[in-house]
Order: structure tokens, then sequence, then C-alpha cells
């Protein structure tokens, strides 16, 4: 490796580093599905692939020219090259249940783009279990737009049960009634009479999750 390529490494992951930290390492790891020792290492200077190279960028919100090749705007300031960590400029999503930390912070540019909601209402979760495997795997990161209750198209929902947070597609029945499904083949499907009943509360529909948007 040249000594100019090894400098162009290290100047990526230092950039890397600046956005990771805007919003928590941890979660910048589990947002985009970089496990996080192989962040770690993005960050002290390795070699990236442009697909985790997209993904971390979407993940920070940070452009992807800014992080790949330190040209363009970081973190939506308006200024080449520079990343605040704090400031006007970001979001914070919280979680849904309480959690030490703030919750996922975020560009608005890129909040705007990816998820034309009302900010007030998303929520963060962390995954837990494999019900939702493939799609959702444990510890991914979704939001939750806690807004969006009304269950149609078997869309991916939130819902609160004895305090616990499940993750499941929700599909309205001809006859009436709500199926709650699985992506996960060993969980079956459950028919209920109304989320309700079931002692179910739809928290909201999930809009986004691991480090690609959803529209």
């Amino acid at each position: 490796m040249s000594d100019d390529h090894a400098r162009l490494l290290r100047e990526r992951g230092e950039r890397l580093r600046q956005a990771a930290q805007s919003i928590g390492i941890t979660h910048a790891a589990k947002a985009a599905g970089v496990p996080y020792t192989t962040l770690r290492d993005y960050m002290n200077g390795s070699e990236m692939k442009l697909s985790a190279v997209a993904s971390l960028a979407r993940a920070c919100g940070v452009s992807l020219d800014w992080l790949a090749f330190g040209v363009g705007v970081g973190l939506d300031t308006g200024s080449e090259g520079t990343l605040p960590i704090r400031g006007g400029h970001q979001v914070v999503i919280p979680w849904l249940s309480p959690q030490p930390d703030e919750g996922l912070r975020v560009g608005k540019s890129w909040l705007e783009a990816a998820l034309p909601r009302d900010p007030a209402m998303l929520r963060l979760v962390s995954v837990s279990g494999d019900a939702m495997a493939p799609t959702l795997r444990e510890g991914d990161l979704v939001i939750v737009d806690t807004g969006a209750r009304a269950v149609q198209g078997g869309a991916i929902f939130a819902l609160r049960v004895e305090g616990d947070i499940l993750l499941r597609r929700l599909e309205r029945r001809l006859g009436g009634g709500i199926r709650a499904l699985a992506d996960n083949d060993r969980y079956p499907p459950q028919e209920l009479q109304t989320a309700e009943a079931a002692g179910l509360d739809v928290v909201g529909e999930v809009v986004w999750s691991g480090g690609l948007p959803r529209g």
C-alpha cells in the first residue's frame, strides 16, 4: 500500500469516526448493519466496501461523497467539509422505551428525504429476538411512526404486550379480524378478532430499519 493510499484511508476513517460519534458509535454500527468491530477497523483506516460506505453515510446522515472522498458537505452544515457534533441541523429520534442514552441523532436533510413524516411522532426501537428474521434481525434499529396505527397492507407494526415491544406484520382479514404474522416460519400466524381484544396496543408502523431508509 502506498503512503498516499494509506493517508487517504486514515482521513476517511477519521471522517467516519466524526460521523459515527455524532449519533453514537454503537448506534451507527447497528443502523448501518455493520459489526461494531468492523466499524472500529474502518475508523482506524481499514479498506471499506462501497456498500458499507453508503450504508454508514445514510445511517450517520452525511453525504456519500463527503464520507468517501472528503468533498461536499458533512452533516447538513452548509459549509464544506465540516461536521458539527451538536446543533440545529440534526434531529434526535428518542427511544420508544426508556434507555440510558438519548436516541438516534440524524441529519435533518436525511430525515426529510428518507422519512417525510412528523419527526415528533418518530420513536426508535432495537429489535429483540428472531421472529422477524430475515427482514429484521436481533440488534437492528427500527424507526416507528407512532402516528400511523391504521392496520393496512401487511406492514410491520410495533405492538406493546404486557410492557414488552413486539414487531409483527398485521393484515386485515376479509371476514373481519386481524392476522399477526412473523417473517420467521418458526413462528405460526395468530388470528385475532381485534388487536384490543388480544391485549395488543398498536404503537405504530415501522417506517425504517437498519441502514436503509424506507419510503
